[in-house]
């Protein structure tokens, strides 16, 4: 059923897709019942014309391509059908057949590549007003590039601002990934797809509009910072910015440099693979997570210069910036929690889903409010158990161990980085013990805590890439943003009504996790 429901959600605003599938089939059986020429014509054309409606409305997209090539062919064939000669001849029996056959299995591949790859809608934001956004162009003049090696080039940061807006229907809504077709190249190939595979993905419409005026239903909003995960992009964050914002939030975007699959400037796109800087360390997640920390840390400053004027934007006196949020996921949610115990700016914190790099050193008195939300399927159980994913040396395989010590150069070099893991993860332990913010939602995996989980429409094309559980996307997505809605605007907004409590009635699949 969950499977059904998601197939309509995705395809429901692909109607002439379905009519045009659904035509070419009713086609290939009329060519059993040797209909008149005028027929074959008028078929042709009906198809002609839902296929030019179909790239007109919903736009072209390379998995309907067997529809369409089918299309021109049944023109040429109907066209050629008029001539005397052609008309006359018969079509050997069996080439009828294999003919017939070739198409219904090349359009039920296509219909499968529809679905599988779908056109989605995005989850409709729950609060009670529009968004707009902006882009901007943030340098930090204090950092050279970290990851462009011995260059005196300085930090840029590209940052996308949600906010709520004054309702204007006048302005078209904002296309998916900015409506850059080499941001999804670049997307695509840094999870070793096919370059084209998520093209399609530019048609894909949000919830938010270019330049709307800023609303005024409040005098400032309160600000939250989300960082996103290393190889993805702060697009893949759409849905859940544009939920915060529909709250009564202004929320900052940050696109971290190189760290993202890829960055658009106004003047260029910059790849994760252009990036120079070889770091001295087998695993540098913790060197990363530092320099996201210090972008945040530099969009915070660059957040108050545009509260005072400084920088010019629709937001001056209105960013209520005594109230900071931030979240992030996977190596964003990792800045989140660094950010937490270690800026006094930051007022409350969410991680989705991913393993942390440092401990609180001054004890758990100085630590924001932090929540975070783990996967089930072996993040939740490496907290409760203190062990991190990082396994210990003896625990792995012959072929494992060989990994690593092409990795790590040596055990001691492993153990060492073992070790500092499971600091790490007892310290988080402990500031989760006295939180009691530990959450996870039940049948979800890493990539369902953002919008990735609904590119793909089929849940065994997700499990063979490594998208598990069984608990629909958008199920986690709408949870996932409920718990951040909830946990905000009860340490930010100060609503001491708003409790996460209602929530475990609405949703069976969220669970508190308690720790011994």
């Amino acid at each position: 059923m969950r499977v059904k429901s998601l197939f309509y959600r995705s395809t429901l605003v692909r109607t002439f897709e379905i009519i045009l599938i659904l035509l070419n089939v009713l086609t290939l059986f009329l060519s059993l019942k040797k209909p008149p020429k005028g027929v074959w014509l008028g078929v042709a054309g009906i198809n002609l014309f839902t296929l030019l409606l179909q790239i007109l409305c919903e736009g072209f997209r390379y998995q309907m391509v067997f529809s369409y090539l089918f299309v021109v062919l049944l023109v040429i064939f109907a066209l050629l059908k008029t001539g005397t000669k052609f008309s006359a001849a018969k079509l050997p029996k069996a080439l009828k057949v294999t003919t017939i056959s070739l198409s219904l299995i090349l359009l039920a591949f296509t219909s499968l590549l529809a679905y599988a790859l779908p056109v989605f809608t995005l989850p409709k934001p729950t609060g009670s007003t529009d968004v707009g956004i902006k882009y901007f162009h943030l340098v930090d003049q204090k950092r050279n590039e970290p990851f462009l090696d011995k260059s005196q080039k300085k930090r840029e940061l590209m940052v996308k601002i949600y906010y709520p807006g004054k309702k204007d229907d006048s302005k078209p809504y904002s296309p998916y990934f900015h409506g850059s077709t080499e941001l999804l190249k670049l997307f695509a190939e840094a999870y070793s797809m096919p370059d084209f595979m998520l093209e399609h993905l530019r048609l894909v419409k949000t919830y938010t509009r270019d330049d709307l005026q800023l609303s005024d239903q409040q005098a400032s909003y309160p600000v939250v910072l989300f960082s996103h995960g290393g190889g993805t992009t702060m697009e893949v964050h759409t849905s859940q910015c544009e939920d915060l914002a529909s709250h009564g939030y202004i929320v900052v975007a940050i696109d971290h440099t190189y760290i993202s699959a890829g960055s658009i400037f106004p003047d260029r796109i910059v790849s994760a693979r252009q990036a120079t800087t070889q770091f001295n360390s087998p695993d540098p997640a913790d060197i990363i997570d530092q320099i996201m920390v210090e972008d945040d840390r530099f969009v915070m400053d660059e957040l108050a210069e545009m509260n005072e004027g400084k920088i010019a934007s629709i937001f001056m006196g209105r960013l209520d910036l005594q109230h900071i949020g931030v979240i992030g996921h996977s190596l964003g949610g990792a800045v989140a929690y660094n950010l937490a115990i270690n800026d006094r700016r930051v007022k409350a914190a969410i991680n989705l889903d991913g393993s942390v790099y440092v401990t609180p050193k001054a004890g758990l008195k100085n630590v924001a409010p932090f929540l975070m939300l783990a996967n089930d399927e072996n993040h939740i159980q490496a907290i409760q158990q203190q062990e991190p994913l990082l396994k210990k040396f003896a625990d792995l395989t012959d072929e494992q161990q060989k990994q690593a010590l092409e990795i790590y150069g040596s055990k001691e070099a492993y153990a060492k980085e073992y070790e500092k893991a499971l600091q790490s993860i007892s310290g988080l332990k402990k500031v989760l013990q006295a939180s009691e913010n530990l959450y996870t939602i039940e049948g979800s995996a890493h990539m369902k805590f953002t919008d990735i989980g609904l590119f793909f429409g089929s849940s065994q094309l997700r499990d063979l890439i490594g998208i598990h559980g069984q608990t629909d996307p958008t199920k986690c997505l709408e949870i996932t943003q409920a718990v951040t809605v909830a946990f905000f605007d009860q340490h930010l907004k100060g609503e001491t009504n708003a409790s996460l409590h209602p929530l475990f009635k609405k949703y069976q699949e969220l669970k508190n996790v308690a720790l011994n």
